[in-house]
């Protein structure tokens, strides 16, 4: 703001002096009697003279040099408000994606992060290194120096070095300020939108039938979007993340072996699964890989204190990681809805497509015209009280009315939604459980009122409180490394510890081809059934070792 009042004050003096000068001009020389034509071209020189010098001020405050390259550039944000921007990013994160509760695995992340970062060229930004919750496999970078892996991500690399590759190429899109810089090539910095892993698409989250009515559904909090970098970018994070991760003591070769692990896990995926793809701001590619390899072969590795972690001691910080879909934030069975954590369970239409987020479970219909979606609206214990309080803001059809449900306290009301050119029936019904207040809330067009209605009776009566035999109907996939005896290959392997990954999936995962020979002792990663027991903080799996 300092800055921006200079810069004001310098563009009034210049235009001040430039009107003085126009009145000494016309006032000097009455013989001379200059031409009005003339007066008029002098004037505009001396204003656009004066322009030309409020906008070089302009440009010249606007330029910083890039911490990497050395070179000026243009930026429309400092430092200081980077680093804001990053920490709203980072609340966003953590309350849209989540962050995987792990204290142990968080200190060896951020120890190592650590050591990286203090070869940044940015050192002096306080980076911190987090687990993102989510399934695909992933890293980014917000502004200011949040650094995310994703556990998908985890459960690909297969050595110390790879790991520090990828943080070394994120540390380096911090350090040379890419997302600032990719900003100020198009528009100011805009926030962007986190959408991936809440459930599949943004459809998952924005729900346009219910709008605003429904708290949140319709919201993405400071619409936070990361968008894709350029391919020089690109380059120049793989060279300075080369170059950190060498600098540190890892072997920079190792960014081209991951990345062609990546190019393998995007064939198996194959289109299937495009929620990724939101967050994916940098695809793996055949180039990188090989771009990766020259620039390895250029680069001296510092010598380290201890030596890289061997594969037995790197892949134990993982294991007990979930594979694909956490049960803590709820599971499908078939058309049911079984939440460990809040206890619940309830029932939704079938054929409808389902999703969810950490913030709500939405269900649409088959012709995309219908919705219900469940979520916790207040920490009470009165349900009618939430309805009226709801009452208070849209207009109901009648006063809601006190019901009872599974034993639970309830409430329903129901409310008219006017659009341009058509009107939907919104339901609702709110039931109290263990201080919260949950609230169902279905939308649909007047028209297919007869039809939709029985859906959203039924998925609200369904409510309950979730039984022991439910319970222990809910299994996740966990991170194990079991040790191969040499007598046997992967796919035998897999069958005698009940892999859950098919034999594409476990050699990707461990980075082998499927009819790889497996070394006497050598440890493989698998993916194992396991009952829901908490969250993997609570409980680790231990490796489990088969003697030779």
């Amino acid at each position: 703001m300092a800055l921006e009042s200079s810069i004001r004050r310098s563009a009034r003096l210049i235009l001040m002096t430039a009107s003085l000068s126009k009145r000494a001009h016309l006032g000097s020389s009455v013989d001379a009697k200059p031409s009005p034509r003339a007066n008029a071209r002098d004037w505009t020189a001396q204003v656009v003279t004066a322009l030309l010098l409020v906008c070089s001020i302009q440009i010249l405050a606007a330029c910083a040099r890039n911490p990497v390259t050395g070179r000026p550039e243009a930026v429309l944000t400092t430092e200081r408000e980077e680093i804001q921007r990053g920490n709203e990013a980072a609340r966003v994160v953590e309350e849209q994606i989540g962050l995987v509760d792990d204290p142990e695995l968080r200190n060896y992340l951020d120890q190592l992060g650590q050591s990286l970062a203090a070869h940044s060229p940015r050192s002096q930004i306080a980076y911190r290194f987090e687990v993102a919750d989510m399934p695909e496999a992933n890293a980014f970078a917000l502004p200011g120096g949040h650094i995310y892996v994703s556990r998908g991500l985890l459960t690909l690399v297969n050595s110390e070095d790879q790991l520090a590759a990828v943080l070394g190429h994120e540390i380096a899109h911090v350090a040379a300020r890419h997302s600032v810089r990719k900003q100020a090539a198009s528009a100011p910095l805009a926030p962007l939108r986190i959408a991936a892993a809440l459930g599949g698409a943004a459809a998952a989250i924005v729900s346009p039938g219910l709008g605003q009515v429904v708290a949140g559904i319709g919201e993405l909090p400071a619409q936070f979007a990361l968008a894709a970098y350029s391919r020089e970018q690109e380059r120049e994070a793989d060279r300075i993340g080369q170059e950190i991760a060498a600098g540190a003591g890892f072997d920079p070769l190792a960014l081209s072996t991951f990345n062609d692990i990546l190019i393998r896990e995007a064939a198996l995926k194959g289109g299937e699964d495009q929620r990724s793809a939101f967050l994916l701001s940098h695809p793996p590619g055949p180039e990188r890989s090989v771009a990766a390899r020259e620039h390895a072969q250029q680069l001296a590795i510092a010598t380290r204190p201890s030596g890289p972690l061997d594969r037995k001691t790197f892949l134990e910080h993982f294991t007990g990681l979930v594979i694909g879909e956490p049960a803590a934030g709820g599971v499908f069975k078939d058309d049911h809805f079984l939440h460990p954590q809040l206890g619940i369970g309830f029932v939704l239409p079938e054929g409808w497509e389902t999703f969810n987020n950490p913030r709500s479970v939405l269900a649409r219909s088959p012709n995309g015209k219908s919705e219900i979606v469940v979520e916790i609206v207040a920490q009470d214990e009165s349900a009618l009280a939430a309805a009226e309080a709801l009452g208070e803001i849209i207009r109901f059809d009648g006063s809601p009315r006190a019901i009872e449900i599974e034993g639970l306290g309830a409430a329903e009301a129901s409310a008219k939604i006017h659009g341009r050119n058509s009107v939907r029936q919104l339901l609702l019904t709110f039931v109290a459980y263990d201080g919260l207040v949950y609230r169902i809330a279905g939308t649909v067009p007047m028209a297919e009122l007869p039809e939709v209605r029985p859906h959203f009776t039924r998925t609200a009566f369904s409510f309950h409180v979730l039984t022991e035999a439910e319970r222990k109907e809910i299994f996740e996939n966990r991170l194990e490394i079991v040790r191969a005896n040499g007598s046997e290959d992967l796919a035998q392997l897999g069958e005698k510890y009940e892999n859950q990954w098919s034999l594409a999936e476990t050699a990707l995962a461990n980075g082998v081809e499927e009819d790889a020979s497996l070394a006497v002792g050598w440890w493989v990663k698998v993916a194992r059934q396991r009952p829901y027991s908490g969250p993997r903080s609570a409980e680790r799996s231990p490796p489990q070792a088969q003697d030779p």
